[in-house]
């Protein structure tokens, strides 16, 4: 009997299926031209617009390693062609790993988002979490990119950069990853799921490694600008690198260069971003929180008064809603539409959406260098050096005093203007006022970061009798200044604003100068904006500043290679121990030590701890050519791990790998890892930042400028994380160039190290909590005042989920006359569940929530890739799906209940300069957010405003980029 459709049918149809997911690819007037060529000719090397002669990306991404059908393009080619495997030791031709590995091309990268490696990756729906220099609230990060997986923390993803540790940029011990040499990365291999038996601590979530082109030789490079459509966020960024051999090929030199600089997005310079979007209490008989445009703070920059003290309720009231214009005019003030403790709409209030920059700006340049040389043809040693530098300085704040920390003025104060003067005068019972400002003269309260990371390494790789060493010593040290400038000093100011008339010399001065003359207070004149004097504003103003460094010295030695040949195929194994040690030390400023500044006060602290660990690994060939059993193996490792501050703990892993036939593979990972505390987490001292809370006890009031002091926690245990993983690999032969993998994840974390968040640890309480109320201090009245925090064990963290791969390459010939290639990709997550859960309280499962945290149930990622002779036309989709705004409240509590889902289309033309003969260049144009899409509704929960949800959303607007990428 004959079929009605052949092989070839069969996989046109599934192109046109597939296509469906890049069908945006293409205008509806596009043309195909007439093909000039053959479409199966293959690409000259260096030919920057031409594709790869496979699909290395579609490939690798189900196996981590090249199928044994399909050479891997992406190696080095004067190298063997052998591929380590990133979630594995064991780096023997022809073995499939059983943990999920995704390998992202170099190629892909750039075109997804020429920028920064780290912008590149957070398009993966596993790390769209990842932080960068996108506006957020505190002081953290400045200028840093920290990868995260799962968004299970930046602490849980371990970067590796060929496979060995990089110094930590923080001192949560993360890596920022834009100082690593984009120029000579090759690929990156992501493991998703946990690898601390084959890398040790912090792999709970996963690894990241990046591989480097240490072969390469030539010149090669990159320039290209980028500015937005509004006009701002102005990008440069270049890129040298070369390569070269000599002494017979002896000897082999590497080296890049990287500059990047970004202006950033000012305050304010977006519609979304003006209208002062934000939750509000809502009227009695409603929802408890409202969303609502047009969002104020009480207060004025002028200053404003609340309510006089000693007197009757009358007189007291006589002053409230009073304001100060220029020069001291007392004006009415206006509390807008509505009202509450702390907010109001409308009115004359404060717009705190306006003091944070959209996009912080960045300045940073890096520099790497690495020499190989072969001492024998077995026997080689190397030695790599890098030095990074990043600088930005960002708005968070401004001075201000709120209903929580009000000014308190005296009626003799010597400023006072004289409408204020006659009102005191009758009302002679009211001793003091209560004002309100947020005072924005000498600017904002900025935070300035410069961080210089430096990065030694020495080694050896060799061959002795068909065995594999390899080992390395590396010195990493990082030093960072982080300066808050303009940073009110609390008893200067208060001694500064109670200013008298001084009865020797009719000046006005400080009363405290009257008892105290050389205490060298300036008298501050709080009415109106611009009033303070230049001196006055030096007396209470002052930097507070943290001088940190961290160091890291890592020691390792490995060796692998085949115990002997089994029934199935050759043993394998790995083994290899290594010795790890990390330091902090941060030193602050006088005033700082004192808790003198309004914000931050860091303190001084250090800390060290040492790891040694050794590990041992083997794949066991269990089956070969039988019936349903074309190929099974088992891959398992034990590491154990000793910490100095911590004890010793044992991690493993068991996989198997089976492959009933050509077309399939089954993969199956079950493993316990480990993260022990960083640095931080155990040793660092109390650091005071401010937070918005919506108070249970107090009927739901949302009160702004909560201050929150955090500390470190020596107490804490490692968690220990039990992962489950369990997929599929399907590249059917009658459909060339089609991949498509489908994995189940789950991970469970006992004693999970985290911090409750201000509102957490309210909301906790309130439930009966005792952990969590000793964290809340009262007044009398059982008015808030302060909280504290720090990281404990949490009792459990788990998540798991779904990831979806598919990839498919054609040439377009086999379906029409065209030389033309197609390439098609789509990358699929989908997050069950996400659940913690702290002592004494019931779990919390934000799986789904896309308002205060960023976990939407759906995300995913769809490429598509055309090339027909120097053109290159790429296009993308990134899908962040729909969710709750917060989990933890339903209807009753706020009326934002839902978010919708949000897409993005990014694109990317580039053609090859080879017709006019100049081999391996290119130009393109990348136009990112090319709808100029803006972010959802979804306010954050800090003091400042933030009207978006900033960590998941793009809140640049469209974004061009022009290039020019050369390959010589």
């Amino acid at each position: 009997m004959e079929s009605g459709c052949t092989h070839a049918d069969y996989r046109h149809l599934l192109l046109v299926g597939v296509s469906a997911l890049g069908l945006w690819a293409f205008p509806a007037s596009a043309q195909i031209p007439t093909p000039s060529t053959s479409a199966t000719a293959a690409p000259q090397p260096g030919d920057a617009a031409a594709p790869p002669e496979t699909a290395p990306e579609a490939v690798q991404t189900q196996e981590g390693q090249p199928a044994e059908a399909a050479p891997d393009t992406t190696a080095n080619p004067q190298e063997t062609g052998e591929i380590v495997v990133t979630g594995s030791r064991i780096g023997r031709s022809g073995f499939t790993t059983p943990t999920p590995v995704t390998v992202i091309s170099t190629d892909q990268l750039a075109k997804s988002a020429p920028s920064t490696i780290a912008e590149s990756l957070r398009n993966l729906p596993a790390l769209t979490a990842t932080s960068g220099p996108q506006r957020a609230s505190g002081t953290q990060g400045g200028g840093q990119s920290f990868l995260n997986l799962r968004n299970l923390g930046a602490v849980r993803t371990l970067t590796l950069l060929d496979g060995r540790r990089f110094v930590a940029a923080s001192q949560f011990g993360t890596v920022d990853v834009n100082l690593l040499p984009a120029g000579l990365i090759q690929r990156v291999d992501i493991v998703t799921g946990g690898a601390s038996a084959a890398y040790g601590s912090d792999a709970v979530a996963g690894v990241v490694n990046f591989v480097l082109d240490t072969k390469f030789e030539g010149l090669k490079g990159e320039v290209s600008s980028g500015i937005s459509t509004e006009g701002d966020n102005a990008e440069k960024r270049a890129i040298l690198s070369g390569g070269i051999s000599t002494l017979g090929d002896r000897l082999h030199l590497i080296a890049s260069g990287e500059y990047y600089q970004n202006d950033g997005i000012l305050e304010g310079q977006r519609d979304w971003a003006r209208r002062g979007t934000n939750l509000i209490n809502g009227p009695a008989g409603g929802p408890s929180q409202l969303l609502t445009d047009d969002v104020r703070n009480i207060g004025t920059y002028g200053g404003m008064l609340l309510t006089g003290n000693g007197g009757t309720a009358a007189q007291n009231a006589a002053f409230r809603g009073l304001q100060f214009g220029p020069g001291g005019t007392v004006l009415p003030y206006s509390f807008g539409s509505y009202l509450t403790q702390t907010q109001q709409i409308g009115g004359d209030g404060v717009n705190t959406e306006l003091f944070q920059e959209i996009n912080r700006p960045l300045e940073r340049w890096s520099a790497f260098g690495r020499a190989e040389y072969d001492l024998t043809d077995t026997i080689s040693i190397f030695g790599e050096a890098s030095y990074g530098w990043t600088d930005t300085r960002y708005s968070t704040s401004v001075n201000r005093h709120q209903v929580q920390n009000p000014i308190t003025i005296r009626r003799d104060n010597a400023f006072l203007p004289q409408g204020i003067r006659t009102l005191l005068a009758a009302n002679p019972n009211v001793s003091t006022l209560t004002m309100l400002r947020w005072s924005t003269e000498g600017g904002l309260t900025d935070v300035a970061v410069t961080t210089d990371t430096r990065r030694f390494v020495g080694g050896f790789n060799a061959e002795v009798a068909g065995l594999k060493f390899n080992g390395y010593y590396q010195h990493g040290r990082t030093n960072q200044r982080t300066d808050v400038l303009n940073n009110e000093i609390t008893a200067n100011f208060t001694r500064a604003v109670d200013a008298v008339v001084s009865p020797t010399t009719g000046q006005i001065v400080c009363r405290s100068t009257l008892t105290d003359p050389g205490n060298g207070c300036v008298a501050f004149n709080p009415f109106g904006v611009g009033a303070p004097s230049a001196g006055a504003l030096a007396y209470t103003r002052g930097t507070s500043r943290t001088d940190s460094v961290f160091t890291e010295d890592v020691a390792a030695l490995n060796l692998s290679g085949t115990l002997f040949e089994g029934w199935a195929g050759p043993i394998s194994f790995a083994t290899g121990g290594e010795y790890r040690k990390e330091t902090a030390e941060l030193a602050v400023d006088a005033l700082s030590r004192q808790g003198a500044f309004l914000f931050a006060n860091p303190q001084p602290w250090s800390g060290e701890y040492d790891v040694r660990e050794g590990y041992v690994e083997t794949v066991i060939p269990l089956l070969r050519d039988l019936p349903f059993a074309k190929r099974v193996e088992f891959n398992g490792a034990v590491r154990y791990t000793d910490y100095s501050t911590s004890g010793g703990v044992t991690t493993w892993k068991a996989g198997l790998s089976w492959t009933p036939f050509d077309a399939l593979r089954l993969r199956g990972t079950r493993s316990r890892d480990i993260r022990a505390p960083n640095l931080s987490e155990l040793f660092t001292s109390g650091r005071t930042q401010s937070a918005t809370i919506v108070d249970p006890f107090k009927n739901n009031i949302r009160l702004s400028g909560i201050f929150v002091t955090t500390g470190g926690n020596a107490e804490l245990q490692p968690e220990k994380a039990d992962t489950l993983t369990l997929g599929a690999v399907l590249q059917p032969t009658f459909i060339p160039g089609f991949n498509l993998s489908v994995d189940y994840y789950d991970i469970k974390i006992r004693d999970a190290i985290g911090t409750l968040t201000p509102q957490q640890t309210v909301d906790q309480c309130f439930q009966g909590n005792q952990l969590a109320c000793g964290l809340v201090r009262r007044d009398a009245g059982g008015n808030l005042l302060d909280l504290t925090a720090f990281p404990i064990n949490l009792a459990e963290l788990e998540t798991n989920g779904i990831d979806v791969e598919a990839s498919y390459r054609v040439p377009l010939s086999s379906l029409m006359d065209t030389d033309a290639t197609l390439s098609l990709r789509t990358v699929v997550s989908y997050v069950g569940k996400l659940s913690s859960t702290t002592p004494g309280s019931p779990a919390i499962d934000r799986a789904g929530e896309v308002g205060i945290s960023a976990n939407p149930h759906w995300r995913f990622n769809a490429q598509a890739d055309f090339y027909k002779g120097d053109f290159n036309f790429f296009n993308q989709v990134r899908f962040i799906g729909g969710g709750r705004y917060d989990v933890t409240r339903g209807p009753a509590q706020i009326d934002l209940q839902s978010i919708k889902p949000q897409a993005y289309w990014d694109m990317q033309l580039g053609y090859s300069l080879k017709n006019v003969g100049i081999d391996g260049a290119e130009f393109y144009l990348n136009v990112r957010n090319v709808l100029d899409t803006d972010p959802p509704r979804a306010p954050g929960d800090g003091t400042i405003a933030l009207a978006t949800n900033t960590g998941l959303y793009d809140t640049t607007g469209r974004l061009f980029r022009v290039g020019f990428r050369f390959n010589f």
